[in-house]
């Protein structure tokens, strides 16, 4: 690795040798040429080795401008000295010596000067030109982004389908409490978790980190890391020995951010890294690097790469985003995500739009009620096992509780979708929490980790329920336009039959229903219940050779009140994945016409 640092001081020290070589022109000192710029190079390699500076194209001039700077201060006051020792060793020699020395001097000083100070001039320029290319820039930055609109998301079709049980903090606590089976656990500490899917299964995977220089002086090696089913609430993490010998929390050569610092010289890095594991349980850091816009300050969100450590041997790969290996989940991290979701909520109209000036017409601002990116992202996977990072947005008025819509961010391409429901006004995350925190206040439980799902075509949030210590203790499904919906349960399942009974039960939400999974069902019936309550009357029944108990609000069907068993009926149900109720709009009873 130190070899591979030549080349990323090599890249900041383009304006020292352009001033040098500028130096060596005018006073012909080859050797003081050759000494200065390999000390000024030392010293430029340790200074970048210690503080890894950003490789965005801003910094990488102002740091090259800076350097420069130092270069012609220093060859200004090595040319007085060698002048100084010149004059001194030319002492009693003949005055036309003396006077020749005295004209390079001067010859020197008057030209050198500009040298010393254009590098000031220049700086003031790129300061400029930065200042004026953000605001313009926009526009430009904006078109990166791979964005498409969609009405509202994929039907939730069962439980399967929505895997997280566990909140990170939930995790992170059950890995806590196994902290001691590390050999030496007082010498580490738990850092970062990772959701991802490992052979098939959704888990988040945590790293042991050392908790101090002189730990890892004595260890130079991380002896494992977590790992915990994201699935089910009653997992116990396993602690996994793969020895790490290159983390973020080890020093020198061994830190995992500057082995993937010195082989991505020309990119910049954004978030933390993550820790993946591919399907044998080798331990790779991810890291996502991007490129700026010109000279903006801004990222283009269509040019990322993925750096790929291998925790192990330290072999680092640069790869497209979306051409990483498989196994990994999320070569785009939640920050970069997070840095979308701001700049598309917030430009759409352009920079003057989103100002105290301005209509902020279509500007929305993502909410922070979720568990990455300092709380605006929460990870979840589709049905086709792509992770995924959602944020809802909200317009910012904090007497509103609506949400302007909601984004699902593809991890490994990059994709925004934003979903938009033109129909109904929908309540936003803060919304949903809120009323989830009051569902058991004597318990003093905690609303975390709210996701909003497409269940039976109702938008309805997802929330988890966890204790003061973080361990979960239930599920709150709340329906997004009707909040007076509220079901809670102790699984996702069952949690979700209950929450379909209810909806079923409102007749405000039949015409929801998804169509597109329709069955039509026809048979002989075998039971029959009438539920009256104030408002309608709900016929339930079922039918020979079914599980499912079928549901039809009497309002939609009036002869549906005459229905007996033995009776001949057909209908179409939505017959969704282990759903123990499904609701129906229209039946035909074979002799009722």
């Amino acid at each position: 690795m130190l070899l591979s640092f030549v080349n990323v001081t090599l890249v900041f020290l383009i304006g020292t040798l352009l001033v040098n070589i500028i130096a060596v022109a005018l006073n012909r000192r080859v050797k003081w040429f050759i000494l200065s710029t390999l000390i000024e190079f030392i010293l430029a390699y340790v200074v970048l080795y210690i503080q890894l500076p950003p490789k965005n194209m801003t910094t990488l001039i102002n740091v090259n401008i800076l350097f420069a700077f130092v270069a012609a201060i220093i060859n200004l006051i090595g040319y007085a000295g060698l002048a100084s020792f010149d004059k001194i060793r030319d002492w009693g020699s003949k005055n036309y010596a003396k006077d020749v020395s005295d004209r390079t001097k001067t010859y020197f000083f008057r030209r050198y000067i500009f040298v010393a100070v254009a590098p000031l001039v220049l700086w003031i320029a790129v300061g400029a030109v930065s200042f004026v290319t953000k605001l313009t820039s926009i526009n430009n930055v904006y078109s990166s982004i791979s964005a498409k609109t969609k009405g509202s998301s994929e039907l939730l079709t069962s439980a399967k389908d929505m895997p997280i049980a566990l909140a990170p903090d939930t995790a992170k606590r059950k890995m806590q409490q196994k902290f001691s089976v590390i050999p030496n656990s007082n010498m580490y500490e738990l850092d970062g978790i990772t959701a991802q899917v490992v052979n098939g299964k959704y888990v988040y995977v945590a790293t042991v980190e050392f908790n101090g220089f002189f730990k890892w002086l004595k260890n130079k090696s991380v002896p494992g890391y977590f790992i915990i089913s994201a699935t089910d609430v009653n997992a116990q993490p396993k602690f996994v020995k793969e020895r790490l010998k290159y983390s973020p929390s080890a020093y020198l050569n061994n830190d995992a951010a500057r082995k993937i610092y010195a082989a991505a010289p020309t990119y910049a890095s954004m978030g933390n890294m993550n820790l993946e594991i591919d399907e044998n349980g080798t331990p790779y850091y991810i890291q996502t690097l991007y490129r700026e816009y010109g000279v903006s300050g801004r990222m283009k969100f269509n040019e990322f790469k993925t750096a790929v450590l291998n925790a192990q041997t330290g072999e680092v790969k640069i790869y497209a985003a979306n051409k990483a290996p498989k196994f990994i989940d999320a070569p785009i991290t939640s920050s970069v995500a997070n840095k979308m979701n701001e700049f598309y909520g917030r430009y759409q109209k352009g920079w003057w739009n989103q100002t105290s000036f301005g209509a902020k017409r279509d500007v929305k601002i993502p909410t922070d009620n979720g568990v990455y990116a300092s709380g605006q992202i929460t990870p979840l996977i589709d049905s086709k096992g792509n992770l995924l990072y959602f944020t809802d947005f909200t317009s910012g008025n904090n007497n509103q509780d609506s949400a302007l819509g909601y984004s699902l961010i593809n991890a490994r391409t990059g994709e925004l979708t934003y979903y938009r429901d033109t129909h109904s006004g929908l309540m936003d995350s803060d919304g949903a929490i809120s009323i989830a925190d009051k569902i058991y206040p004597e318990k003093k439980w905690v609303a975390q980790m709210p996701i909003l799902y497409n269940i039976d075509g109702t938008p309805t949030w997802v929330v988890s329920l966890l204790d003061s210590k973080g361990i979960f203790k239930k599920y709150v499904y709340i329906n997004a336009i009707d909040n007076d919906i509220v079901v809670d349960g102790d699984n996702a399942q069952e949690a979700l039959d209950d929450y379909r009974n209810d909806l079923a039960s409102n007749s405000t939400n039949n015409h929801s229903t998804n169509k597109k999974y329709d069955k039509t069902i026809s048979g002989s019936v075998t039971r029959v219940a009438l539920i009256n309550d104030v408002k309608n009357t709900i016929v339930n029944f079922m039918v020979e050779g079914q599980s499912a108990v079928f549901k039809i609000d009497a309002d939609n069907a009036p002869k549906a009140v005459f229905l007996k068993e033995g009776d001949k009926v057909s209908f179409k149900a939505n017959m969704l994945d282990d759903a123990k109720i499904a609701t129906i709009e229209k039946i035909t009873i074979d002799g009722l016409k």
